[in-house]
């Protein structure tokens, strides 16, 4: 196998309070659910494959289309750093997000998430904290092996999918040997927060890409934020969980979790309705 370089795309910002970003109404009324929400974080060099081909989707598009299942998360690491992430509702109390979202070089778990259901600057159309968390890996991600297992799996601690709806799935196989391989080729949409801006971007009617070393590989423009941003067909069913970009032969890609890293998890959680002790399978 060719080398391959990796670079998350979510990469942690330093806060200084003195910049605090000004909220308005809307999110202000939110405190008494997500608490104080952390200053606003520079934005990063982006994962641009070409020409950049994000638009900015409006409020109303994202309700129109149901895609308000997909919102912005709010960490605070372990080393008291805050950062921002993407993720999706996908279950009556779950969405799904990345491992290196969540979880340092080190596995220190985070201590704080909040997470705002289709954030759209000012408006936010739902949002909870963050209670529990299931992994696909123990610590940050360091090798092209360990992105294919940079999954997460998030607990609100309110019924958030009751007001979002959550999304479905692609299907996919049940051996890890052919992961990736039922949306190789599909078109695709990609929408997060990159930047980790409070404004969501998209790269509409992208395209999946053959896979790479169990690698979904896909040519979807983004920058740092659009960490745990789902790839999803326009009936909102998910094809594969965005994480960043690899050099792969020279070569700049962004890279995706296969369905079949993370789907055993996400079905695991909704028959259990994510109860704490919920052994997850990690293929």
């Amino acid at each position: 196998m060719a080398s391959a370089t990796i670079k998350p795309s979510s990469k942690i910002q330093k806060f200084k309070p003195q910049f605090r970003s000004m909220v308005a109404t809307t999110i202000a009324s939110l405190s008494g659910i997500v608490g104080a929400i952390p200053g606003s974080l520079p934005i990063a060099q982006a994962d641009i494959i070409g020409a950049d081909n994000r638009i900015v989707p409006s409020y109303e598009w994202m309700t129109q289309t149901n895609r308000q299942a997909i919102g912005r998360l709010e960490i605070q690491k372990a080393d008291g750093l805050y950062y921002a992430c993407t993720f999706t509702v996908v279950g009556r109390n779950i969405g799904l997000t990345n491992t290196h979202c969540l979880l340092d070089e080190q596995g220190r778990g985070p201590q704080q998430i909040k997470a705002f259901a289709l954030q759209h600057g000012s408006r936010v159309f739902a949002a909870a904290n963050v209670d529990t968390y299931w992994t696909g890996l123990k610590t940050f991600p360091k090798t092209l092996g360990d992105a294919t297992r940079d999954w997460a799996v998030i607990r609100f601690t309110s019924d958030l999918g009751t007001q979002t709806g959550w999304f479905g799935n692609e299907p996919y196989s049940n051996r890890v040997t052919n992961a990736g391989q039922s949306v190789a080729g599909k078109l695709t949409h990609l929408i997060g927060y990159s930047g980790g801006g409070t404004t969501p971007t998209g790269h509409l009617n992208c395209n999946i890409l053959p896979v790479i070393s169990g690698i979904v590989p896909h040519n979807c423009d983004s920058t740092s934020g659009s960490s745990g941003s789902s790839l999803h067909t326009s009936d909102r069913r998910i094809q594969g969980l965005n994480w960043g970009s690899f050099t792969y032969r020279g070569v700049t890609i962004n890279g995706a979790v296969p369905l079949e890293r993370f789907m055993p998890a996400v079905q695991k959680l909704r028959e259990t309705g994510a109860a704490s002790n919920t052994v997850v399978p990690i293929p």
